[in-house]
Protein backbone atom coordinates (compact mmCIF):
# COMPACT_ATOMS: atom_id res chain seq x y z
CA UNK A 1 0.00 0.00 0.00
CA UNK A 2 2.93 2.55 1.10
CA UNK A 3 4.64 1.67 -2.22
CA UNK A 4 1.57 2.13 -4.82
CA UNK A 5 1.21 5.69 -2.89
CA UNK A 6 4.43 6.41 -3.10
CA UNK A 7 4.39 5.88 -6.85
CA UNK A 8 1.28 8.35 -7.30
CA UNK A 9 3.16 10.80 -4.69
CA UNK A 10 6.14 10.81 -7.18
CA UNK A 11 4.44 10.64 -10.38
CA UNK A 12 2.05 13.76 -9.25
CA UNK A 13 4.72 15.91 -7.84
CA UNK A 14 6.88 14.79 -10.78
CA UNK A 15 3.91 16.94 -13.13
CA UNK A 16 3.63 19.58 -10.23
CA UNK A 17 7.73 20.17 -10.72
CA UNK A 18 7.12 20.42 -14.94
CA UNK A 19 5.22 23.40 -14.05
CA UNK A 20 6.47 25.47 -11.33
CA UNK A 21 10.38 23.97 -10.74
CA UNK A 22 10.71 24.11 -7.22
CA UNK A 23 13.86 24.03 -5.15
CA UNK A 24 12.29 22.07 -2.45
CA UNK A 25 8.48 19.53 -1.80
CA UNK A 26 7.92 19.95 2.23
CA UNK A 27 5.35 17.18 2.64
CA UNK A 28 3.12 17.65 5.41
CA UNK A 29 -0.01 16.80 7.05
CA UNK A 30 -0.88 13.05 7.62
CA UNK A 31 1.56 12.18 5.05
CA UNK A 32 3.96 13.61 6.47
CA UNK A 33 3.64 10.85 9.31
CA UNK A 34 4.49 8.08 6.91
CA UNK A 35 8.10 8.86 7.48
CA UNK A 36 11.12 8.26 5.54
CA UNK A 37 9.39 5.26 4.20
CA UNK A 38 7.42 7.37 1.89
CA UNK A 39 10.22 9.37 0.90
CA UNK A 40 12.25 6.29 -0.58
CA UNK A 41 8.64 5.09 -2.08
CA UNK A 42 8.40 8.32 -4.14
CA UNK A 43 11.91 9.42 -5.16
CA UNK A 44 12.15 6.38 -7.76
CA UNK A 45 9.15 7.64 -9.39
CA UNK A 46 9.48 11.30 -9.22
CA UNK A 47 13.28 11.11 -10.61
CA UNK A 48 11.63 8.74 -13.78
CA UNK A 49 8.80 11.00 -14.39
CA UNK A 50 10.34 14.66 -14.19
CA UNK A 51 11.98 16.54 -16.58
CA UNK A 52 15.98 16.98 -16.39
CA UNK A 53 16.12 20.41 -14.97
CA UNK A 54 13.96 19.16 -11.81
CA UNK A 55 15.52 16.25 -10.82
CA UNK A 56 17.68 17.62 -8.11
CA UNK A 57 14.58 18.82 -6.11
CA UNK A 58 14.85 18.21 -2.64
CA UNK A 59 12.42 16.58 -0.34
CA UNK A 60 11.82 17.38 3.02
CA UNK A 61 9.04 16.12 6.00
CA UNK A 62 7.51 18.95 7.42
CA UNK A 63 8.14 19.12 11.16
CA UNK A 64 4.87 20.68 12.48
CA UNK A 65 2.93 18.42 10.77
CA UNK A 66 -0.77 18.50 11.34
CA UNK A 67 -0.23 21.09 13.74
CA UNK A 68 0.86 23.91 10.84
CA UNK A 69 -2.65 25.16 10.26
CA UNK A 70 -2.97 26.10 14.01
CA UNK A 71 0.24 27.83 14.27
CA UNK A 72 -0.57 30.06 11.41
CA UNK A 73 -4.00 30.95 12.62
CA UNK A 74 -2.51 31.33 15.49
CA UNK A 75 0.16 33.93 14.16
CA UNK A 76 -2.87 35.50 12.56
CA UNK A 77 -4.75 36.54 15.44
CA UNK A 78 -0.99 37.54 17.14
CA UNK A 79 -0.66 40.14 14.56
Amino acid sequence: MAKQFGEYLGKGLAAVACVVNPDIFVIGGGVSKAGDVLMDYMTEPYKKYVFHGSRETKFALATLGNDAGIYGAAKLVLV
